[in-house]
């Protein structure tokens, strides 16, 4: 392109100084064809931007995370002059489209058209646009190459993912030498003072020897279900810092984190609350799966931006009194602050697990996730490039 650019301005000089020192006709002529077609060319270009049309649809425009979604794309040359070298080029970072390179390139003749059937898939949550981006078009003569921006983009909203645990690998095990395969957050069975007939089958160890001796006949003991521990998460919205997909993915992990951990306990029939700041502290119960739902369509809007620093939400809570809670923290901050805070939660009785979400493995980090360690909570660090569902189900602790 710099090099006909460069014929075309030494091709009119030329044309001028021949017109100037000559004159005629035929010199005229050659020196108002020189100038004529750079202009040419730039209103070629301006009328096949405004002539030559792109379509483009997905099957859904609300999508989760990760998803692969149906997406078509049509472009059309319905003029009766030829398009040539249209670029087409698409988003891609917060998208991705199957079988696509990030730009492609169309020659067009009359009436023609060239069409894309594929998928789509969404990397981040959020309400963003995707698909084309702008078209870049250039002449015959590759004198001049004008990007143009889409009018009318695709916008999704792009909802976070819910990772489906088979196990909680960071919930705290509690051993019970009667029965050593209970976990916490797991329904555990006793013992009642009620007794029924033996039924065969049952477990020889619940025979009452002492009602059987009286009444000559094998009575064992009812077992009842002791109600489940609830889980309380704390979702840490405060602003994050960094390049902008170093955010993005910090920001997916806190949320998807703490959604999967509330799914765990729904499918579990566990109770358990979300306790975050956003414009005001939020406490959300999450009881059953139509409480679930809820929370989950409102993750699309949560902005980081709170004005209430996560340890300040624990110690609110703490005044209510909790004594044997399952705490987990999500947070990409470490402080003193938050320190004290998970002393205060472990004193009363609380099991605390925090979510370390960072990249940082600074002396000054490693030294405060020891003292914590030391001081009875769990530390999980879960780096960018982690996958939440593994660090989550794994005992990773640091």
């Amino acid at each position: 392109m710099i090099i006909t650019r460069l014929l075309s301005v030494l091709f009119i000089i030329g044309s001028a100084v021949f017109a100037s020192y000559f004159g005629g006709n035929i010199s005229y002529a050659l020196f108002y064809v020189a100038v004529f077609i750079p202009i040419i060319s730039f209103l070629y270009t301006l009328y096949v931007y405004v002539r030559f049309k792109i379509y483009q649809s997905m099957d859904n425009y609300v999508v989760v995370k990760g998803d692969w979604n149906n997406y078509s794309f049509i472009i059309a040359n319905e003029d009766f002059i030829a398009f040539r070298n249209v670029k087409v080029n698409f988003l891609h970072g917060q998208s991705s489209i199957k079988k696509t390179e990030e730009s492609m390139e169309y020659s067009l003749l009359p009436s023609d058209k060239e069409r894309m059937e594929t998928q789509l898939r969404c990397n981040y949550r959020g309400e963003y646009h995707v698909g084309v981006d702008s078209i870049q078009v250039t002449d015959f003569l590759y004198l001049f190459s004008i990007t143009y921006p889409i009018k009318s983009k695709l916008k999704v909203l792009v909802l976070p993912r819910v990772l489906s645990l088979e196990q909680l690998g960071i919930a705290p095990s509690l051993i019970d030498p009667k029965n050593p395969v209970n976990h916490s957050n797991t329904t555990e069975e006793e013992l009642d003072t009620e007794i029924r007939r033996y039924n065969p089958g049952d477990n020889k160890k619940r025979i009452h020897w002492k009602a059987t001796a009286k009444t000559n006949e094998l009575l064992s003991r009812k077992y009842y279900q002791k109600p489940k521990a609830e889980g309380v998460l704390f979702m840490d919205l405060s602003k994050i810092t960094g390049d902008e997909l170093g955010v993005v993915i910090a920001e997916d992990k806190i949320i998807e984190s703490v959604l999967a951990i509330a799914n765990y306990y729904t499918c579990r029939n566990t109770p358990s609350h979300i306790i975050y700041d956003m414009k005001g502290i939020k406490q959300i119960p999450i009881h059953n799966k139509s409480d679930f739902n809820a929370f989950y369509k409102a993750c699309v809007n949560i902005r980081f931006d709170a004005k209430t620093p996560v340890y300040e939400l624990i110690n609110t809570r703490l005044q209510r009194g909790d004594d044997s809670i399952f705490y987990v923290t999500a947070t990409t901050k470490l402080t003193k602050e938050l320190y004290l805070s998970t002393i205060n939660a472990l004193a009363g009785g609380n099991r605390l697990c925090i979510l370390f979400i960072s990249d940082d493995v600074s002396e000054a980090t490693k030294k405060l996730i020891e003292d914590m360690n030391r001081a009875g909570a769990d530390i999980y660090q879960i780096m960018s490039r982690d996958e939440i569902g593994d660090s989550l189900a794994k005992d990773i602790s640091v």
